[in-house]
């Protein structure tokens, strides 16, 4: 029994410059703004610890 050729296409994702997440719970206003080189993050109530630990590690590497 033969299997089908599969095709793998390569394929680059590309950041978007005026993608802004709605935020989903009932809070409009933010809990805490980061702001560093030219982004501003906003973070909203109910966002995981690790998510913000992780994105301010990140955030640390690229400024050295």
């Amino acid at each position: 029994m033969s299997r089908p050729k599969l095709n793998i296409i390569p394929v680059k994702l590309e950041p978007l410059e005026d993608f802004q997440e709605v935020p989903t719970n009932s809070s409009p206003e933010p809990i805490c703004i980061i702001k560093a080189q030219e982004k501003e993050i906003q973070f909203y109530k109910g966002i995981d610890e690790s998510v913000v630990r992780t994105i301010v590690k990140e955030l640390h590497l690229f400024e050295a």
